[in-house]
């Protein structure tokens, strides 16, 4: 049964989401309690599943080096490759350690470029984050892209 509140135990009292300061649509305070102990370090992988598939980059990446502070701005980069088109229809967000498709809620908040996406004004818990991306292209190659960083 999912709840639709998370009530923290903290030393000797129980403190609710609104108590917390917690109001992110992105990423839910229960997702990132949950996945907090799996994200070991700020990175932005720049690793392809398929090396000939597309790539997907963040703008500014080196920002994410060093933890963010809410609201904050989060441009994403994808480009097809060697005669392909890019498939944006199969486009996949993932949250944290578990991998909660999160991609509605991302593709929601998100304005649709020419090159990507760009999310502005994102608030996110605090705490450490991972965001797993995946698109495809035209001939069925599939690129990835982990992003972790720490919001403060």
């Amino acid at each position: 049964m999912r709840l639709p509140w998370l009530v923290v135990f903290c030393g000797s009292a129980l403190l609710t989401c609104a108590e917390l300061g917690w109001s992110a649509e992105l990423v839910t305070a229960e997702e990132a309690l949950a996945s907090q102990a799996e994200v070991p370090m700020l990175a932005v992988d720049a690793t392809s599943a398929n090396p000939q598939g597309p790539v997907i980059s963040v703008v500014d990446a080196e920002a994410l080096a060093q933890p963010v502070k809410n609201p904050f701005n989060l441009e994403i980069l994808m480009q097809a490759q060697r005669g392909a088109e890019l498939n944006f229809a199969s486009f996949k967000a993932f949250y944290g350690a578990f991998k909660i498709d999160i991609t509605d809620r991302l593709l929601k908040e998100a304005s649709k470029t020419v090159t990507g996406l760009r999310l502005s004004n994102l608030q996110i818990p605090l705490g450490f984050h991972k965001i797993l991306l995946r698109v495809s292209d035209s001939k069925g190659r599939t690129a990835e892209k982990e992003i972790v960083f720490k919001v403060e």
